[in-house]
């Protein structure tokens, strides 16, 4: 697996360089490690541009060997690069230069009103990268010993399983998966009208058998696996109160996608999910790459015909 890790030297980026080394312990992983510094050149006309490069260029010169030495104890390779300009774009450049499977980026935490806008690194990062995005939330311990998994049968979802299946883990893990049957409303006007509109057992019963299947299959490597079918009017607020409860060191979603109005309003179940979880998110985009692998075998079957 190709990891671009990307880090300031903050406490939670030192969280997610350690989760990285984790996940190598026991994975192929190379991993390429970027540090944004800001542009100088925007800034030429100052006179402490000299000395601010200068200081500049040695702390993170630090931040990049302390990384680079803690992931050289498990990755397969570790290449290092500091680059200068607006830090998502930047990221995100070097993510596809070095064809990156995984981002994985540390979260500065949320408040009530971060909740409401979409403005940091982690945000930004997680909603408009190509490939899988893992955001680390650092708790009282290190590693995912207890999983959420989002489910709601679309290819996205069982991809995002998928992906994760793919890695080596503890058959110890417990996973936990949910799949929301969501409790409709009648909308009059600008709101919502009560009583909800009721969900009767025989509607239901499909979306847990839905939920039974995928839960089995991952049984099969990881047997304290769980379903839940929870009812609910919003189907990310469910995920994350599910996580709350079990105690989850992570959630992992499948992101079906995202347009320009994705980025700007926060609004499908994956970025939910981010805004709100108490732990690290996994927002996987599997279906995407595995889609891209098809498309490309089944051309070179063309050509060979």
């Amino acid at each position: 697996m190709r990891v671009l890790l990307a880090t300031d030297g903050s406490g939670t980026a030192i969280a997610a360089t350690k989760t990285v080394e984790q996940l190598a312990e026991h994975n192929p992983i190379d991993v390429t490690v970027v540090t944004v510094s800001y542009d100088p050149q925007r800034y030429q006309f100052q006179p402490w541009v000299p000395e601010w490069t200068e200081q500049e260029n040695a702390r993170t010169a630090k931040i990049l060997a302390d990384a680079k030495r803690t992931l050289d104890r498990t990755c397969q390779s570790v290449s290092i690069k500091h680059v200068s300009g607006a830090v998502v774009p930047a990221i995100l450049d070097e993510a596809t230069k070095s064809r990156a499977d995984l981002i994985v980026i540390g979260a500065k935490g949320h408040s009530a009103i971060g909740r409401l806008l979409l403005g940091s690194v982690s945000d930004s990062v997680a909603s408009k990268a190509d490939c899988s995005v893992l955001v680390v939330r650092p708790n009282d311990t290190l590693g995912f010993d207890r999983v959420v998994v989002g489910y709601d049968k679309s290819v996205a979802s069982r991809e995002a399983v998928a992906e994760l299946m793919e890695m080596k883990l503890s058959d110890e893990m417990h996973f936990d998966v949910v799949s929301v049957a969501e409790q409709p409303y009648v909308y009059v006007g600008e709101g919502f009208a009560e009583p909800p509109i009721a969900l009767s057992p025989a509607q239901i019963r499909p979306i847990e058998e839905t939920c039974e299947r995928m839960a089995s299959q991952i049984a099969e490597h990881f047997h304290r696996t769980r379903s839940h079918t929870p009812i609910a009017a919003h189907v990310g607020d469910a995920i994350v109160q599910q996580a709350e409860s079990a105690g989850a060191d992570l959630i992992l979603v499948g992101d079906t996608g995202h347009g320009m109005l994705d980025e700007l309003f926060l609004g499908s179940t994956s970025k939910y999910v981010l805004r709100h979880a108490p732990c690290s998110v996994w927002i996987s985009r599997h279906h995407t790459k595995t889609t891209g692998d098809a498309k490309e075998e089944s051309g070179h079957a063309v050509a060979a015909n």
